[in-house]
């Protein structure tokens, strides 16, 4: 018994002793278990099988301001039906502002990160 007994004490003594490390410690677990960022890249890829998702999607980016008309090109994981990558290739791509537009609703509609995605002038 008295062995318990010192053991608990030990015990409580390290806990209170290091109780910033196991804080980080058990934060750092519980950060691994929230879902990460495969869960959207999943919900991209089964739209990403869906017929006729390119076309829609070059038909809500060619209605915005300045854009003018445009060629989307999206780069798909053989097996894995995953986006990979998207190149627009358009006439308003010269301004800043259509780029920026362009690359935020490719980000919002593929969950493409924004090194995935170029937008560059051209005739589609």
């Amino acid at each position: 018994m008295d062995r318990r007994m010192n053991a608990l004490e030990t015990l409580k003594t390290a806990a209170g002793k290091y109780k910033y490390a196991l804080a980080v410690v058990l934060l750092g677990l519980l950060l691994m278990l929230l879902p990460a960022r495969g869960a959207r890249r999943q919900a991209a890829a089964e739209t990403a099988e869906q017929p006729g998702v390119r076309s829609e999607l070059e038909t809500t980016l060619a209605a915005f301001d300045g854009v003018g008309r445009l060629r989307l090109t999206l780069t798909v994981t053989p097996g894995t039906e995953r986006w990979e990558g998207a190149v627009v290739v358009c006439e308003g791509a010269d301004s800043a502002a259509v780029r920026l537009t362009l690359t935020q609703a490719l980000r919002a509609l593929t969950g493409l990160p924004s090194d995935r995605i170029t937008i560059v002038k051209g005739k589609p």
